[in-house]
């Protein structure tokens, strides 16, 4: 089997034994509507067990609080009390473990799989809260799976880890793909995009990017916004505050691949925090759409975003969180029309033979199941 780098996902072998203990999965997800790239992989692994024949049901928990969580559990009884298949517990966020080590109780669970992202690694080790999660994830039944290398890495001095980074279902992949080959009338100047949800603005780093954007002093730059959610006032303020900067809310899976398709860089300039507030990129996967896509990408400065780009050929990271030295790393890319054509080549080639999805629905048995 090849081994797991930032040049894609490990793809089983043909002849590997994918022998697994459990036919059926019960997926806990932390969200269902509220868009990102979580929710984007949950849906992604829900399609891979589609196509591996492997039965999944899927309980989203949709608000906060006590409460919430005693739903889920309920519900989660009555799910697998109504099947005698033995059934694999996914956990789609460590949040959801105490959930998740009360339904393993149930004699039809063979073991849990739980998936770590970014910022819910970089928590404040000693919280109440936090000390409790990690107790559970150390249990022997449990299977922690990180998004990225840089992820594993950091959890690597509480659990030993296995790694299953995002991909895009064949249908979403085929979507971005068509959308870069769409003819379009020819768009005037350059058009940069960046895409979150909107709640998330701060952390997404979009005041820097609109700084960046405006120390390039050129009129011809342009800037698309894309996100889920409903945006706060704060964020319709600052955006009506540049008449360069467009905002489109709630788009369809078709219209989001248009705007990173039609974009000539895509930025992506997410904060990172450790402590209460924890903030990161794990993996940071619309960069991986964008380029699939077509699109070059301005990725985050730390984190986990390497394993997501091939830096310097598909695109660049800045040196370090500032907008300065964001609006460098546009300014080098955009000003040499020759390198940025070769980014636009080289991103979608590598990215759709990288992260080709026909191989990830094994690959995701092999690891969660």
């Amino acid at each position: 089997m090849p081994s797991d780098t930032a040049t894609g996902f490990r793809t089983a072998d043909a002849g590997e034994n994918l022998c697994r203990t459990c036919d059926r999965v019960l997926l806990l997800s932390p969200s269902r509507g509220l868009g990102g790239g979580i929710e984007r992989y949950i849906e992604t692994l829900e399609w891979a067990f589609d196509d591996q024949k492997i039965t999944s049901q899927r309980i989203d928990l949709n608000r906060s609080g006590v409460r919430a969580h005693l739903r889920m559990l309920a519900d989660g009884r009555t799910l697998l009390r109504a099947s005698p298949e033995r059934t694999r517990l996914v956990v789609g966020h460590r949040a959801l473990m105490p959930v998740a080590t009360l339904l393993a109780h149930e004699p039809i669970v063979g073991g849990m799989s739980v998936l770590c992202y970014g910022d819910d690694v970089w928590k404040e080790r000693h919280r109440p809260r936090t000390s409790v999660e990690r107790a559970l994830m150390r249990r022997s039944a449990v299977r922690v799976v990180a998004i990225s290398s840089f992820t594993a890495g950091t959890l690597a001095g509480d659990y030993q880890s296995t790694i299953l980074p995002p991909a895009l279902s064949q249908k979403w992949f085929e979507t971005l793909v068509a959308a870069s080959t769409a003819v379009r009338h020819p768009i005037q100047g350059m058009q940069l995009a960046t895409a979150f949800r909107l709640e998330d603005w701060r952390n997404k780093g979009l005041p820097q990017l609109i700084e960046a954007v405006t120390a390039q002093r050129r009129r011809d730059i342009r800037l698309t916004i894309c996100g889920s959610g409903e945006p706060t006032p704060d964020l319709l303020r600052l955006v009506a505050s540049h008449d360069w900067c467009t905002l489109r809310a709630g788009l369809t899976d078709s219209e989001l691949a248009n705007q990173l398709a039609a974009a000539d860089l895509f930025v992506l300039a997410t904060r990172t925090r450790v402590g209460r507030h924890a903030n990161g990129e794990g993996f940071g996967l619309v960069l991986l759409e964008a380029q699939v896509a077509g699109t070059p990408v301005i990725a985050p400065a730390h984190g986990g975003s390497f394993d997501a780009f091939m830096d310097g050929v598909t695109g660049v990271g800045p040196v370090n969180e500032s907008a300065e030295a964001l609006a460098k790393a546009i300014s080098e890319v955009l000003e040499d029309p020759i390198r940025l054509a070769s980014m636009r080549q080289r991103a979608a080639q590598w990215a759709r033979e990288s992260f080709a999805p026909e191989s990830y629905p094994r690959l995701v048995a092999s690891k969660l199941l």
